[in-house]
């Protein structure tokens, strides 16, 4: 009976883990800062791909609050001023969504445009969605080909009760 609780005690651990290493953990999400990498927004997306991840989706102010905090402590002499997130209106210029579902940014009740954007300046648009360093970490549209640190989100799946299972 001991080995069998034992054996249940590891498979539990093993499958109701926390954050991957390296992650941070706030409410039901488990964020990366990339401190080391600058991608465009493309790269951005495909690097967080790689690690069972995607860019970050910001929905309400708490979530906000948090990752301004997160990206303070991270944030160093030599990193970009811009911060990709998931945002995009490559599809139809201004209608901005977020790219992992299409949900529309306008729909929900929570948005932090720095006053003026989103504005498309430039030849090539501004397509992509950042927060500026420089600006308190306020949302900005850019050309998504500059290359920018990023975030990563790992959401849980809202059937496994509150645990993020198998990352």
């Amino acid at each position: 009976m001991a080995n069998i609780a034992g054996l249940l005690l590891i498979f539990l651990a093993s499958v109701y883990a926390e954050c991957p290493n390296g992650y941070v953990r706030h409410d039901s999400s488990c964020y990366k800062f990339f401190s080391s990498v600058q991608a465009t927004w493309a790269e951005a997306l495909t690097y967080c791909q790689l690690f069972e991840s995607k860019l970050t989706v910001i929905e309400t102010a708490r979530e906000q609050t948090f990752i301004e905090g997160l990206l303070r402590r991270e944030w160093k002499s030599g990193l970009s001023d811009g911060v990709w997130l998931d945002g995009t209106d490559l599809l139809v210029e201004g209608d901005w969504v977020w790219a992992d579902d299409g949900t529309p940014i306008s729909a929900q009740n929570f948005t932090k445009w720095f006053p003026g954007e989103p504005n498309s300046l430039g030849k090539v648009g501004e397509d992509c969605l950042n927060l500026l360093h420089h600006e308190s970490y306020q949302w900005n549209d850019d050309d998504c080909e500059e290359k920018h640190n990023f975030l990563c989100e790992i959401e849980e799946e809202s059937n496994q009760g509150g645990l993020i299972i198998g990352k």
